[in-house]
């Protein structure tokens, strides 16, 4: 068996007396959050070439499984191609959330719908153009459970591999030219959310991830499930205000007698909406200790995920959320810095994304 380690963990192998051995340093967590969203099709999706390519292959891919492309998709000169290439909407996260003179050292990419660029070795692709040149791989194939197999793999390297930094990036774009043959939500939009986590930097505090799980509910019972981490192991201040975010779909939504209080992510982004809303929950104004209970139940194989994200509410500021819009017509990035410590931001900044 070949085992892999992210730069500098060998010499993480035998660390100082001081050193912490159990587990990442008491300052480990998100720094830095950004969510984008990428309307319209991404620049692969009208190539004509590209679109032939694609449409032999999925084709190909398709046949011993009875399944069929939908008609006309994708093919050359399709009125209305779609979809986004996730090397692109990654490109474009890194370049967001990883601070200038900055280095990562792991990065991984979750993701549900399948990319439209299969041919693409796309972890390797970011390794190359994210700072650092990072140890990178991927998880999917998992729906919504993907981004939190994501964090926990995050959070396995921190205890173990010596990592200052990592990014955590979670996609999903909005094609899907084909019936897989289970039931499944097609994103309304092609979104993306980067979280980098790291030690703080001085006037930073962080956000820090704990009781990350994914769970088969063997009585069904999500709702129940749900509430019992919502409560949480202990009454720390940060426990008793603690904010639950649900991803699910709608129908599961309306059956279940979910805890009072729940928020609901937006249904249409299954991949992504619990994520988003976390970008969303570091860029409020901290008003003390706080948890963030994020979820996601995927009524098919009855799976239940959970993260538990605490804010120490501390007087540093608070990790940098990004919240942005990528136009891939202008390659424009635009940008609303909010720094949560209530101080000055940035805010609309625009800036060009070089191709």
């Amino acid at each position: 068996m070949r085992t892999f380690l992210p730069p500098g963990a060998a010499a993480a192998a035998s660390p100082p007396d001081e050193a912490r051995t159990d587990g990442p340093p008491p300052a480990w967590g998100i720094r830095r959050a950004v969510r984008l969203a990428f309307p319209g099709p991404g620049a692969p999706a009208g190539d004509p070439v590209h679109g032939a390519r694609l449409r032999r292959y999925l084709t190909d891919l398709l046949h011993p499984y009875g399944l069929e492309l939908a008609p006309g998709a994708p093919a050359p000169g399709a009125a209305e191609p779609g979809g986004r290439c996730y090397g692109e909407m990654a490109e474009a996260l890194i370049r967001a959330a990883v601070p200038e003179g900055e280095a990562v050292d792991l990065l991984v990419l979750a993701h549900a719908v399948p990319d439209i660029t299969p041919g693409r070795a796309t972890t390797t692709w970011l390794s190359h153009v994210c700072p650092g040149t990072p140890m990178a791989l991927a998880v999917s194939d998992q729906g919504a459970a993907s981004a939190f197999t994501a964090l926990r793999l995050v959070d396995a390297y921190a205890r173990s591999g010596g990592l200052r930094r990592a990014l955590l990036l979670v996609v999903e774009q909005d094609s899907l030219p084909y019936d897989p043959g289970v039931p499944v939500v097609v994103p309304a939009g092609s979104r993306g959310v980067a979280l980098l986590f790291g030690d703080r930097l001085p006037r930073e505090r962080t956000a820090a991830v704990s009781r990350v799980a994914t769970r088969v509910l063997a009585d069904g019972s999500p709702a129940a499930a749900l509430a019992a981490e919502l409560a949480g192991p202990g009454d720390a201040p940060a426990r008793k205000a603690a904010t639950g975010i649900l991803g699910t779909t709608a129908a599961a939504a309306a059956a279940h007698p979910w805890p009072p209080g729940l928020r609901f992510a937006d249904a249409g982004q299954p991949a992504t909406g619990v994520w988003w809303d976390l970008a969303g929950e570091l860029a409020e104004p901290s008003t003390g200790p706080r948890t963030v209970v994020l979820a996601d139940y995927d009524a098919g194989p009855d799976h239940l995920s959970t993260a538990t994200i605490v804010l120490d509410g501390g007087d540093a500021d608070a990790g940098t959320v990004v919240l942005a819009d990528y136009d891939a017509g202008p390659h424009h990035l635009s940008t609303a810095t909010v720094v949560l410590d209530g101080g000055d931001a940035d805010a609309g900044a625009e800036v060009g994304v070089p191709r």
